[in-house]
């Protein structure tokens, strides 16, 4: 018998917690607060990109509104805002999937 496939219900405040709390980790390892290697587990090659060039231009950074939506059964977008430590405004996009028997990133974008 197979394993269960785990399906995200992206409309749930679970699954915006567990998608929030990835894409923090991710936000804090850009703008130094974690370290890199505690996230590039759950980072694919797209994401793993995205983050090498929001760490060349964030240092000081944190996530504040987001939004979720689902585009599959085992993916979803996420939109947001990031705060610089001076007030400036950046927006971020990522995408989350279920893959390998757990959440990856799959891309992410900071916008100018």
């Amino acid at each position: 018998m197979s394993p269960p496939v785990r399906v995200l219900r992206a409309r749930t405040p679970a699954a915006h917690r567990r998608a929030h709390r990835l894409v923090t980790a991710v936000v804090e390892a850009v703008s130094g607060r974690r370290p890199h290697r505690q996230v590039a587990r759950v980072l694919a090659a797209p994401a793993e990109a995205g983050v090498g060039r929001a760490a060349a231009v964030l240092r000081t950074a944190r996530l504040g509104v987001t939004r979720l939506c689902p585009t599959s059964g085992q993916a979803a977008e996420l939109s947001g805002v990031l705060v610089s430590g001076r007030g400036r405004v950046r927006a971020l996009a990522a995408r989350i999937e279920w893959a390998d028997d757990r959440w990856w990133c799959t891309e992410f974008h900071v916008l100018p």
